[in-house]
């Protein structure tokens, strides 16, 4: 009667498969090469500026009513982004 030969390949497969674990590299993340930015004033002294909800609504209706404005989402975010920018 034969020997059964599925020990001898499990015992091989797991062979192949731990050698594979070892094989394994680690992968190490590349230092970059670069100059750290600059900070801004506003990074530097830790300043944020807050813009209300009130403030907006404001400069949202000021550019509407110079007739220079877009839609009502429209007027609000350039308000939103003219209000940002100016602090």
């Amino acid at each position: 009667m034969p020997k059964n030969n599925n020990s001898k390949k499990s015992t091989s497969a797991k062979k192949i498969v731990t050698a594979a674990k070892r094989a394994v590299v680690k992968t190490v993340t590349e230092v970059r090469n670069t100059a750290i930015p600059k900070l801004t004033k506003k990074q530097v002294t830790g300043a944020t500026a807050v813009v209300t909800r009130d403030q907006i609504a404001r400069r949202a209706y000021e550019i509407y009513a110079s007739g220079q404005g877009g839609g009502e989402t429209d007027n609000w975010l350039r308000a939103e982004r003219e209000l940002r920018a100016g602090l």
